[in-house]
């Protein structure tokens, strides 16, 4: 039950953010319907553990430093594809490429794999059936094992801190 208030009230507060009316009334309705929302997830979050809610609020700026470094990857990979369309001559050199991963929640293995595909160039294929393994699509391969310490130790880094 205290996972459903610790996931309800920021959910209410995005609904009146969503709704543009930011009072008690609408508040106390997002705080009616963030369970209706959050059921469907249930299988992804374990509500049975304990939950402390002054671990969730020190998990704040984590959770900010992982958005910037989220934002500034995403910049960087859209220059990157901006100069590779806008070349005359396209040479790029896709693939798929493994990625090990250190998560093991499915909720960090699904913001991995999302951050991954956020970023322009790259997408997540699929998640190995031991869940240790990402398959991730490039746009240009040019040197795997960098690659492979990006993601792990920056993107799935600012993950774990934030999310696990």
């Amino acid at each position: 039950m205290k996972q459903y208030i610790v996931y309800s009230i920021p959910l209410a507060i995005l609904w009146c953010f969503v709704n543009g009316d930011i009072s008690i009334v609408n508040f106390m309705l997002g705080l009616v319907l963030s369970p209706v929302v959050i059921k469907p997830f249930k299988s992804l979050y374990n509500f049975e553990a304990e939950v402390s809610i002054r671990d969730n609020i020190r998990r704040i700026p984590k959770q900010l430093k992982y958005l910037a470094v989220l934002a500034i990857e995403i910049t960087k990979a859209n220059i990157m594809v901006a100069k590779i369309v806008l070349r005359p001559r396209i040479n790029i050199n896709p693939g798929i490429i493994t990625v090990p991963i250190r998560a093991k929640t499915d909720a960090g293995i699904t913001a991995i794999a999302n951050t991954i595909s956020l970023t322009p160039g790259t997408l997540t294929i699929d998640v190995a059936d031991d869940k240790s393994v990402l398959y991730v699509h490039l746009i240009d391969i040019h040197d795997r094992e960098e690659i492979r310490a990006s993601i792990r130790d920056d993107l799935e880094e600012y993950v774990l801190e934030a999310l696990e």
